[in-house]
């Protein structure tokens, strides 16, 4: 009778378990079907899947990159904008410069914007809310600057392949965003420094008592953050086939509620990089839905905020019931 009890027990905290790690991929099935019918079966039509797959990679790679920031216990408010100034600065340099260091200067200025922000958080010992909504500010002007408020556009096809072009009928985008996504679990999963990470964000008293350098952590997270802030820019100029100053702005609101419905919580100490990437998709298919249905764009903003704090609110209370069981026991 006791062991049927603990087992009745352990399967039901199993279960409670499976669906807090895994919130983001349920709330996407059900939001899926829901788009389906609404939409009378246009949703599920080549074209709008193709499309939803597109638009979701830019701010996909934003997600990513932001679930190492926020693991670290840090947030990186400047991403959207700094994603519009890489985007300009790329976009210029492909029409002047070979393709591949076009590609790894906009790569090595993302991680530089990212190594600003970090520095000048970390070194004076600044809240990184407040000195990256100043930086937004700052790569916003930079992005304007540089393109005198006007689009850049005239660029090369090989630049546009990377945004909307097919490898076997696959959208390239989709593709680099499976590698980058799998390249990021085994670092935060499998290497020393996705160890130091986790431990920086859930408890970085005991962190850097335990030898760990917090603010090389965190700086360095800052980093990775900027180098996809570059790809999700590079991405998304091949795809409209243009770069604006202002084509990120507002996007890291979309890699904030991806992150959190994901199951990385704003807290730090825990990294759910799987969750983002299904976070995005429930952002993308929920943007898609509310397009298809004619839904005015300020209502999606609003839709947006209420979805990042009901977010918030049920891994707060989820998690919360459930240590309270573990405690009972």
């Amino acid at each position: 009778m006791i062991k049927q009890k603990l087992e009745s027990r352990f399967n039901s905290d199993t279960v409670i378990r499976f669906v807090l790690n895994n919130k983001a991929l349920l709330i996407l099935f059900v939001l899926v079907v829901t788009s389906q019918l609404l939409t009378k079966g246009l949703f599920f039509s080549e074209a709008n899947l193709s499309s939803v797959t597109r638009q979701i990679v830019s701010f996909t790679m934003l997600g990513i990159g932001f679930t190492v920031v926020l693991a670290s216990g840090v947030v990186d408010l400047s991403v959207g904008h700094m994603l519009s100034f890489v985007g300009v600065a790329y976009a210029l340099m492909s029409k002047q410069l070979p393709l591949p260091i076009a590609i790894v200067l906009a790569l090595g200025l993302g991680a530089l914007c990212g190594l600003f922000n970090g520095m000048i958080s970390e070194k004076l010992r600044l809240v990184p809310f407040i000195v990256t909504l100043a930086m937004a500010q700052v790569y916003r002007g930079f992005a304007s600057l540089l393109s005198d408020g006007q689009s850049v556009s005239g660029l090369s096809a090989e630049v546009k392949f990377i945004g909307q072009g097919l490898i076997f009928g696959i959208p390239l985008p989709f593709i680099i965003t499976i590698i980058l996504t799998i390249f990021v679990a085994v670092l935060m999963y499998r290497t020393r420094f996705g160890c130091y990470v986790i431990a920086t964000g859930g408890n970085p008293e005991a962190a850097s008592v335990s030898g760990i350098n917090i603010s090389r952590v965190k700086i360095t997270s800052f980093v990775i953050m900027g180098a996809f802030a570059a790809v999700g820019a590079i991405i998304l100029t091949g795809r409209v086939s243009m770069a604006q100053p202002t084509a990120g702005a507002g996007m890291e609101m979309d890699a904030i509620a991806a992150v959190v419905i994901g199951g990385t919580p704003m807290s730090g100490g825990k990294a759910r990089v799987a969750g983002t990437v299904f976070g995005c998709f429930v952002i993308g298919v929920m943007n898609n839905l509310l397009n298809l249905m004619g839904v005015s764009s300020f209502w999606q903003w609003v839709a947006k905020g209420l979805i990042i704090v009901l977010a918030i609110i049920l891994d707060a209370q989820t998690e919360r019931i459930f240590n309270k069981r573990l405690n009972k026991k």
